[in-house]
């Protein structure tokens, strides 16, 4: 299918080489930025701040006055603004309305390039969001993390169709391998949305040491992108982000010509 690209920021989903997205984990103000200033430091195209890390992540005039600080230390280097749940897998626990007040704030201050909203905080609150989002020129990604297993090819794919018709510029799916079949299944599942049925970029991942390979030539099948990490990592599995590149540069380089790494898939 035709992949329409998605913007964030100067960087573009969808297209060419699979982008690299660094999260960054700090608990303080001085934490957060002094770990932006190190990840820029580096080769990634995408910095996504996991604001449930943060100390004064469920208080929006905090969270919104540091998105500005941050923004003013990246010189232009876009940000993906994350309140990850600790239902999928994040640092605290948060109410559904103050989920969409506080990622409402983020849109409004025009500080963050895009957000991410979970897929299962409801669909009022993801639409909410999402239409927040789009009339202000902000794309969105919508995501799913399982930390117990890896579900069957059809239910992976039918999530990421979900999240594409419920409006999300961008399907994002994370699960749990207990062995290198479900791997297979990860990637397998990726390869049929992407062929089949996908009409804006994914982006999937294999969490863990077993699913490390997806995180490497998840492009190949389809992802648009991959985590890596500078300093501590967000989730199982990432991979320090000198490595991730040094790998995904080789791979493009040898990758046969109309594979996802010469941006023709």
């Amino acid at each position: 299918m035709t992949v329409q690209t998605v913007r964030v920021g100067n960087v573009v989903l969808g297209e060419g080489r699979p982008k690299v997205i660094v999260p960054i984990t700090g608990a303080t103000a001085d934490e957060i930025l002094a770990a932006a200033s190190t990840a820029i430091s580096h080769e990634i195209d995408i910095l996504e701040w996991r604001i449930d890390f943060f100390e004064g992540a469920l208080d929006s005039g905090a969270v919104t006055s540091l998105a500005g600080q941050l923004a003013a230390r990246l010189n232009g280097r876009p940000v993906l603004a994350t309140f990850r749940t600790a239902d999928e897998g994040g640092e605290k626990r948060i109410g559904v309305q103050d989920y969409v007040d506080l990622n409402l704030a983020l849109i409004a201050s025009g500080q963050v390039n895009a957000v991410d909203v979970e897929f299962f905080r409801g669909s009022d609150a993801v639409h909410t969001i999402i239409a927040a989002a789009h009339a202000q020129e902000m794309a969105v990604i919508a995501s799913n993390h399982d930390f117990d297993a890896t579900p069957p090819v059809g239910e992976i794919v039918s999530r990421l169709r979900a999240m594409q018709d419920m409006g999300a510029d961008v399907a994002k799916l994370a699960c749990t391998p207990h062995d290198v079949g479900d791997l297979l299944t990860l990637l397998s599942a990726t390869w049929q949305m992407s062929v089949r049925y996908a009409d804006h970029p994914i982006i999937t991942m294999s969490m863990g040491r077993l699913g490390m390979l997806s995180r490497m030539t998840g492009a190949f099948f389809g992802s648009a992108a991959t985590f890596g990490m500078v300093g501590r990592a967000s989730a199982p599995g990432q991979i320090p982000v000198e490595d991730l590149n040094r790998i995904l540069k080789l791979i493009g380089e040898w990758a046969p010509t109309g594979c996802c790494f010469r941006g023709c898939c």
